[in-house]
């Protein structure tokens, strides 16, 4: 059977609390019309009944399975083989395809089951391939699960570690979490790579103080979730200044952990040239245009200043690259007004274009216009005398 982590912390609480009746319930199912279905129900109080229905309630075992729960239940400090816990996860996946409506744990690249409800061993016999029994989408999402459980677990020791600058606190943390895994676990490479991992940037970070150690190591699950990006990607138009802003505080905050991570200082003066200098090549021009507006007071005075400054150099350039066309006479205002139109309105209050700019630019392009068509009807008129 498999059982939420949250509300089982144990396994001898699991085996206390459930088996007994999971046995009753087996055999009793075994003496009725559905023996042949081969299939046990979670009986018991009502607050069993309720926990099995969020469970997906039917669990399809074997005879071998259900011959260990039966020992299990007379014994509590019993450790569910690999294989029984192997062949509850499958019977739990199928019965969520039937519920569901689906045939993958992964439609178009995202987890569709809700992973939740199980527990830690399940999630990682899962994503062992335990016994073979788990497709390759079913392997993908078990890991996904156990790495957003790990973050969970060591996002606040990162935050600490960014701020004191002492990341040995944070990869101790992170060989903690790893220890409490179950014996099953700790067989996996999975688990054997990780911790091989951890111990390497654990001694790495007690011997170099002041910056996250780099051990080059890509098992290592918190140097991982340290390069993790919170944020990326270009604004929308339906999307609200608020979420604009939220955005690039989060790229900004990326670029600022990332340079204390390498015991540095994230340079925002675009006079002085660093190792670690800002990166605004992912922000689009309005997200620029927001931080310079900060309007809640989000981004500091140097922050604004260098999002300013990277905004005028590409306004700069590319109203220089509209007003250098040689297309004809108006190319240059055509230009103008094909860059001003593009703007966004964070944009345009950045950088001043009103109404009344686009209004002169429009006149001057129609006025190059007409003097362009008066210059080609005398051509046309001159020529029969040539």
């Amino acid at each position: 059977m498999v059982f939420p982590e949250s509300e089982f912390p144990s396994l001898s609480t699991i085996i206390s609390s459930y088996l007994t009746s999971l046995l009753t319930a087996t055999q009793s199912a075994n003496s009725g019309a559905s023996a042949s279905s081969g299939q046990t129900q979670t009986g018991g109080d009502d607050e069993s009944a309720s926990t099995a229905s969020s469970l997906s309630t039917t669990v399809t075992l074997s005879d071998a399975a259900k011959a260990y729960l039966a020992a299990a239940a007379e014994d509590g400090d019993a450790e569910i083989p690999l294989a029984v816990v192997a062949e509850s996860a499958r019977a739990w996946f199928d019965a969520q395809y039937e519920t569901l409506g689906i045939d993958s744990a992964m439609l178009d690249g995202k987890v569709a089951v809700d992973l939740t409800t199980l527990d830690r061993a399940t999630l990682s016999a899962v994503a062992s391939n335990a016994e073979d029994l788990f497709s390759d989408d079913e392997v993908e999402a078990a890991k996904s699960a156990l790495d957003a459980r790990f973050e969970d677990a060591i996002a606040p020791h990162v935050v600490i570690a960014r701020h004191t600058r002492n990341y040995a606190p944070l990869y101790q943390a992170a060989l903690d979490y790893l220890d409490k895994a179950g014996q099953d676990e700790q067989a996996t490479a999975i688990w054997r790579n990780e911790r091989k991992a951890v111990a390497e940037g654990l001694a790495a970070a007690k011997a170099a103080f002041g910056k996250a150690p780099d051990t080059g190591n890509a098992n290592d699950p918190v140097r991982k979730l340290l390069d993790k990006a919170t944020a990326s990607g270009s604004s929308t138009a339906d999307e609200d200044a608020t979420s604009v802003a939220a955005r690039a505080r989060a790229m900004l905050d990326d670029q600022i952990n990332q340079a204390r991570d390498d015991g540095a200082e994230l340079q925002l003066n675009p006079n002085r040239k660093t190792a670690h200098d800002v990166d605004f090549s992912d922000f689009d021009n309005r997200t620029l245009a927001t931080v310079v507006l900060n309007a809640d007071s989000t981004f500091s005075q140097a922050e604004v200043f260098a999002a300013k400054h990277a905004l005028d150099q590409r306004a700069r350039d590319s109203m220089l690259q509209a007003v250098s066309s040689d297309d004809g006479y108006g190319s240059g205002s055509l230009g103008l007004i094909g860059v001003y139109s593009k703007m966004s309105e964070e944009e345009k209050s950045v950088l001043g274009v009103t109404e009344a700019v686009m209004n002169r630019v429009v006149q001057n392009y129609r006025t190059a216009v007409s003097i362009q068509n008066v210059f080609s009807s005398s051509n046309l008129g001159l020529s029969q005398y040539l």
